[in-house]
């Protein structure tokens, strides 16, 4: 009869591991379910990250080629900016060369003025003077007429 004891405490000790692999086997199932959806939802993401970097890359594109197209529009600004700087260096320049002429002429001018004034007081006096002497010459000459 030990043996009957000892066959139904056998038989019980293996119905314990029994529903006890039963349970482990169903926490096991309900954990693998739960990394499932673990990984669903982080592939989701995963998914939402790839699309928003996706969107992100093809609005940087665009970003890139508006600035492109900025940047020539710039160049093009700087080149027009140095074609008039180049044009007002060079009109700086004619103007101070007709200013450099203008100045010489009219130093040449104001010589031939002075140079002219006194020709002009020079011949006044020798006029004034000759106007002297001929007054002087008749004043002396005997008068005809009361003789």
């Amino acid at each position: 009869m030990w043996w009957q004891w000892g066959a139904a405490v056998c038989i019980f000790a293996f119905l314990v591991l029994i529903g006890l692999a039963i349970r482990f086997a169903y926490l096991a199932i309900r954990a693998l379910r739960h990394a499932e959806t673990a990984l669903d939802t982080m592939q989701q993401q995963v998914r939402q990250t790839a699309e928003s970097t996706e969107s992100l890359l093809l609005v940087s594109t665009e970003v890139m080629r508006d600035l492109q197209g900025k940047m020539q529009a710039v160049d093009a600004w700087f080149a027009a900016a140095e074609e008039t700087g180049e044009a007002v260096q060079r009109v700086s320049r004619i103007v101070k060369s007709v200013s450099l002429s203008i100045e010489s002429t009219a130093l040449e001018a104001r010589k031939a003025l002075h140079s002219h004034r006194d020709t002009a007081n020079d011949l006044i006096e020798l006029t004034a003077v000759g106007l002297q002497l001929w007054h002087r010459l008749q004043a002396s000459r005997p008068m005809k007429s009361k003789e």
